[in-house]
């Protein structure tokens, strides 16, 4: 975990409220070893504000020095976030989290996203890559569909919209669950998103016998686990404990999470 000063190299809107941010480092010394599912505390530069911002890690490359963020506008921090341009400098520690990891055994993967939620599973066909990747990608509409050009290059994608204005209708876990009645098993399903898309995914997986993991979208004070703003209940020894998503997670297993 380090601190570190990045210079903005741009910010692009993938759609009315929601932007990359894309941040470099001229130190080559300076970005530490990443993996996919971890996150960046960010100190956002004007107005100061008193808590920093947690935002998941959407790409990284050491060799150019960079990372990327996908930030979604909900109050005046990220507000203030997304009117940054290039040159301008800001503060950020990580990496930060536990990231998701997978077993020797875990050949077969479906990766489950929901809205923003998709953007830390993209990472993780390439940190491990030679795998078979499925990936289910979920929107509102066909104006809130992202990411589906970079996930295309890495697995195979099914994008769905509530509405059906794009790809599937339905909701993405239907999509998945259609997919597992006509036989893909995965070894494991890893998953981010919104609660209720949370909660579905965890009944197919307990249906089927599937682990799963998942990444939780929960609001952090500190990110090093002193304020406990974001405990999570999780199953641990026949009791419910309280767990940190900064420091414990933000990956656990889905089957410990009280939903």
């Amino acid at each position: 975990m380090q601190e570190i000063e990045f210079t903005v190299d741009y910010v692009n809107f993938l759609t009315e409220s929601m932007f990359e941010l894309e941040l470099f480092t001229t130190n080559a010394d300076k970005l530490p070893p990443m993996r996919a599912g971890q996150f960046i505390h960010v100190k956002i530069p004007t107005p100061p504000f008193l808590l920093r911002r947690p935002f998941c890690i959407y790409k990284f490359d050491a060799k150019e020095h960079y990372i990327t963020l996908v930030i979604a506008i909900v109050g005046k921090g990220t507000e203030s976030l997304s009117r940054l341009v290039a040159g301008d400098r800001l503060m950020g520690i990580l990496p930060l989290g536990n990231g998701f990891t997978l077993a020797d055994n875990h050949q077969k993967i479906a990766l489950v996203g929901g809205g923003i939620g998709c953007a830390p599973l993209l990472r993780v066909p390439l940190d491990y890559p030679g795998r078979e990747f499925r990936s289910y990608l979920g929107f509102a509409d066909k104006s809130q569909v992202m990411f589906a050009d970079d996930f295309i290059k890495v697995s195979k994608v099914t994008v769905s919209t509530d509405d059906g204005s794009y790809g599937f209708k339905g909701y993405v876990t239907d999509a998945f669950l259609q997919d597992v009645k006509k036989g893909f098993r995965p070894d494991v399903i890893l998953t981010c998103g919104p609660e209720p898309m949370i909660r579905a995914v965890a009944k197919i997986a307990q249906e089927a016998g599937i682990p799963a993991y998942m990444s939780g979208e929960v609001r952090m004070g500190c990110g090093v686990g002193a304020c406990l703003v974001c405990a999570c209940a999780v199953r641990e020894g026949g009791e419910v404990r309280n767990k940190r998503a900064c420091v414990d997670g933000p990956v656990f297993a889905l089957g410990d999470l009280v939903l």
